[in-house]
């Protein structure tokens, strides 16, 4: 399996590019960059790496030129800074935006700005099967509206937390479906093998 964690030369430790015009940051949770005709960015890290975050994104693209926000799911980790992008368009699961409204500390029980917050509750569109050349793929397991998102062009799977390099996601969450994850790794894994992708992880352990 080919993991961008282990294929990829970090310039500081912090961001690595990819392929052309595809970066990751890596922090508590990593975050990726996809430049285009729409700048998008694949989840958004954890509030405590927020100014580390910020920075290396800059480095990148300007934050207020960022189009699209596409989160695999809604823990702490991974939605930490959607602040950051102030004309951004937010997109997650219906799943995840249902239960992030019922139950928030289901997912954020780690910290979350109160902009933060406004945004996961009032601005998230849910996602479709496809969006800007990206399949969503539906895989809960690890959350009950988890997904991953398949750039076929540039052979990538940005997995969330359903699969990393050689372990997968946790299934002792509040809100953990693990009846269904056994079923969600081995599609991703399919894929990645089938397809000779790179694993894109949410984390790097």
């Amino acid at each position: 399996m080919f993991d961008c964690s282990k294929s990829t030369k970090y310039r500081n430790n912090i961001m690595a590019k990819i392929t052309e015009g595809v970066y990751k940051i890596k922090g508590d949770g990593n975050v990726y960059v996809i430049l285009g005709g729409k700048n998008i960015v694949i989840d958004t890290g954890d509030l405590i790496n927020s100014l580390t975050i910020k920075s290396e994104i800059e480095k990148i693209v300007v934050l207020d030129k960022v189009d699209i926000v596409l989160l695999t799911h809604l823990h702490y980790d991974h939605a930490g800074n959607v602040d950051l992008f102030p004309n951004a368009e937010f997109y997650a699961s219906v799943e995840e935006i249902e239960n992030y409204r019922e139950r928030p500390e289901e997912s954020f029980f780690s910290g979350i700005s109160k902009k933060s917050d406004i945004i996961l509750r009032e601005r998230l569109k849910p996602l479709s099967d496809s969006i800007i050349g990206l399949e969503v793929i539906r895989v809960p397991g690890h959350t009950r509206g988890s997904v991953a998102f398949l750039d076929r062009e540039r052979g990538l799977l940005f997995s969330g937390d359903t699969i990393f390099g050689d372990r997968i996601g946790r299934t002792d969450l509040p809100n953990s479906v693990p009846d269904e994850m056994a079923e969600s790794v081995e599609r991703l894994i399919g894929l990645v093998e089938d397809g000779e992708l790179v694993l894109c992880p949410g984390h790097d352990y």
